[in-house]
């Protein structure tokens, strides 16, 4: 299987602290960044500075996205990422502790694949974590190869 990234956008230290586990938890193969902010999951998924080295910084297969984020919160990231040519096929996956239906629509609207409500339980987090990894990086099926279109 080939090396795969998750970029997870998550301001809350100890939110992160239980993503860790949960991905080390379900035997996540994959390489597994976090970004505190929006400002900096734009620069991240653009290779700009500081995330320039693509070897140290790779390029995501699947970005897991707070909506409360600071400097720019997660439905203005989504708007971004939908708008530019070489990053409006990335997968992204809404993973919030909302559950309202405003939140999810306004998602769901700005282009999220998905949306899923951080479960309450650690264990629960592990078993969502290996399922979006089962789906998400080993069955589903995307590309980033520029098409003739996005070159010119």
């Amino acid at each position: 299987m080939q090396e795969r990234t998750i970029l997870v956008a998550n301001d809350d230290e100890d939110e992160v602290r239980l993503i860790r586990r949960a991905f080390a938890k379900a035997g996540s193969m994959a390489t597994v960044q976090f970004a505190a902010n929006g400002e900096e999951v734009m620069a991240h998924l653009k290779g700009e500075h500081p995330f320039a080295n693509r070897k140290l910084f790779p390029f995501p297969d699947l970005l897991l996205l707070d909506l409360r984020l600071p400097r720019m919160n997660g439905v203005e990231v989504l708007e971004e990422v939908r708008a530019h040519p070489l990053l409006k096929r990335l997968p992204v996956i809404v993973l919030s502790s909302s559950d309202r239906p405003k939140d999810i629509a306004l998602a769901l609207e700005a282009g999220a694949n998905s949306f899923l409500t951080k479960p309450s339980r650690p264990q629960e987090l592990v078993t969502m974590i290996h399922a979006i990894q089962d789906y998400w990086l080993t069955w589903n099926r995307t590309t980033f190869v520029q098409t003739p279109r996005q070159r010119k």
